[in-house]
Order: structure tokens, then C-alpha cells, then sequence
């Protein structure tokens, strides 16, 4: 029976799903040290944040047939390099969609009320910071959505159908007659969309080309009267730069799921401030969405290793060939 490694928890219906065909190692307590011992072997993998498989990774799983990505952001594969040992690299671009677009939609909602802030004050005995304290409404806002995929896309229909809020899109993978087909306004940078809105959310991948899109420049256009959600990836973000702007009014506020590095240092400044509200990186992390992706990842999984063709290929190339 063949064997495969999964590093952290998934959905039960998925484990038992691979139990019935495979032999399911769950090291989940391990450090990414102790789990690269036990590559040489298993013959698949099922990869969940808290490590990545690098080309050294890649090359000490020197039985290894398939990786199965867990999630949507293909960053902590090195695809090259599976692609080099001709192992296909499956994942779930669809399985996070709905999860991951309502919570940036609440992060927005929350930052927008100062949500976190409040439950503080109130918690401590400050009940009277209602007198004071004036939050923002959303209805007829604009909104900049970077990255239209389908998280994106599925968060702007919340932010329209919902809030009645005004759509603007930077994609420079989608046609802009795409997206104004879509209803929306395209854009053709983040820094000028930055300009014209009062949300700006990230929906989109960390790459060399997206690492820190979000600087001082896109701030200072954000404006004293701006939010940002971060639901993507913290290097997406000038870390930094958002702490100074934060600090200095130069935006109103910042919701964040992502961090960079993750998981954020114990002294992270962030944590000081009362404009943010911050996640710990679960925005799929709901019932339904990990049950979608954890079958997704599963049957794709099975699927390669009974020489079927996958639905969600990241290399297409190897399974051609």
C-alpha cells in the first residue's frame, strides 16, 4: 500500500477518504524537520501551511509521486523543481473561494466599526468610549479589489449586492474589457486605483512581482480616510510602511489575516495599535471550506497516483508527458 504524508490537519471526510486506499501518515504535531525525515518514504504528500517544500524538500522525497497543496497559494512549492523531478503538483483554487471572500468582507466591516477596538474597551469596563468613538459606513463606498480571480471576484459581488459599493479592479492577468464586462472599473495600477477608493483589498498571489505592491506610495494615495484588508499574503504588504501610516493617521485603518514573516514576532508592533484587527491566517478555516478543500486535494491526489488525470493541475506539462 502506498503512503502519504499529510503535515497538518485536513477535513475528516478527506483522511478517510485516502484511508481507503493509501496508508495516511499525520505527523501533525512534528516540526517541518522531524516531517522531512519521513519524506524518503511516502509516496504522496498533502501540504498545509507551516512548512514548505522547497527544491531540498523536493529532493529528499526521492519516492515521491504526487504533492497535493491544500489551499489555493501555490508560494511554498516550488513547483520548478517538482516539475524538474516530474511530480505533479495538485491544489484547491476553488475550495477556499467562499470562505476567504466573507472574511475579508467581515475584516472590512470590523475595521470599518473599529469592531476589535470596542470589544476591548467594553470588556475592560469602558462602555463610555461609545461617547467618543464614530465609525464608518459602507453603503455606497468604493471599494479596490487587487486581484480578480475568484476570491476577488466572489468578495466584489458581496461588497455590490450587499453594500451597494462601487467596484473598482487592478488584474493584469484579466482583460479590462473583462472586467468592465463584469461590472466593474478596471484599472491599470494599484497605486492609481489606490486613489480612488475608500477599501482597498488583496486577493492575489505572492510573487517576485507582487512583493510589497502595497508601499508607501499606494498608502499615502489611500489617504487619511482609507482601509486596507490584507486577506493574500503578508509579503504582498510593505509591513513597515503600513506600521508608519498606521501610526501617523496616513490611513484609517488595516484589517490583516497575513503577516510577514508568519507567524508574527511576539513584539510586533501591530499588536499596540487600536486601528487594526488582526487574524491568525484562517480565512478558508471554516467547515465548509476545509471539507471542500480537503476533497478537492484528495481525489486529485488519488487521481494521480491511479494515473488519472486531476482536475487542478499547478504543472500541467508533467502530467503530459
Amino acid at each position: 500500500m502506498k503512503r502519504i504524508l499529510v503535515n497538518k490537519p485536513i477535513h475528516n471526510d478527506a483522511l478517510d477518504l485516502l484511508s481507503q486506499e493509501l496508508e495516511v501518515l499525520t505527523p501533525f504535531k512534528s516540526t517541518p524537520e522531524e516531517i522531512l525525515e519521513l519524506l524518503p518514504s511516502v509516496q504522496a504528500m498533502i501540504l498545509c501551511a507551516g512548512m514548505k517544500m522547497d527544491a531540498a524538500a523536493i529532493a529528499a522525497a526521492t519516492s515521491l509521486e504526487v504533492i497535493g497543496r491544500h489551499g489555493a497559494g501555490l508560494d511554498i512549492v516550488d513547483i520548478p523543481s517538482a516539475t524538474e523531478r516530474g511530480i505533479p503538483v495538485v491544489f484547491t483554487p476553488l475550495g477556499p473561494t467562499e470562505s476567504t471572500a466573507e472574511h475579508a468582507f467581515m475584516l472590512m466591516m470590523a475595521v470599518a466599526r473599529k469592531l476589535t477596538f470596542l470589544d476591548r474597551s467594553v470588556r475592560n469596563g469602558n462602555f463610555h468610549v461609545r461617547d467618543h468613538v464614530v465609525g464608518t459606513e459602507l453603503k455606497d463606498k468604493k471599494v479596490g479589489v487587487v486581484g480578480f480571480g475568484n476570491i476577488g471576484r466572489r468578495f466584489a459581488e458581496m461588497c455590490r449586492n450587499a453594500l451597494h459599493m462601487e467596484i473598482y479592479a487592478y488584474d493584469p492577468f484579466i482583460d479590462s474589457q473583462k472586467i468592465t464586462d463584469w461590472g466593474a472599473t478596471a484599472r491599470e495600477s494599484v497605486l492609481e486605483m489606490a486613489s480612488n477608493v475608500d477599501f482597498l483589498s488583496l486577493h492575489i498571489p505572492a510573487t517576485k512581482d507582487t512583493h510589497h505592491i502595497v508601499n508607501t506610495a499606494v498608502l499615502e494615495a489611500l489617504g487619511p480616510d482609507g482601509f486596507l484588508i490584507n486577506c493574500a499574503r503578508g509579503p504582498v504588504v510593505d509591513e513597515k510602511a503600513l506600521l508608519r501610516a498606521l501610526k501617523e493617521d496616513k490611513i484609517a485603518g488595516a484589517a490583516l489575516d497575513v503577516y510577514d514573516p508568519e507567524p508574527p514576532l511576539a513584539d510586533n508592533p501591530l499588536f499596540e495599535l487600536d486601528n487594526v484587527v488582526l487574524t491568525p491566517h484562517l480565512a478558508s478555516f471554516t467547515d465548509e471550506g476545509r471539507r471542500r478543500m480537503g476533497l478537492m486535494v484528495a481525489e486529485d491526489v488519488l487521481n494521480v497516483l491511479c494515473g488519472e488525470t486531476p482536475r487542478y493541475l499547478a504543472n500541467p506539462e508533467v502530467f503530459e508527458k
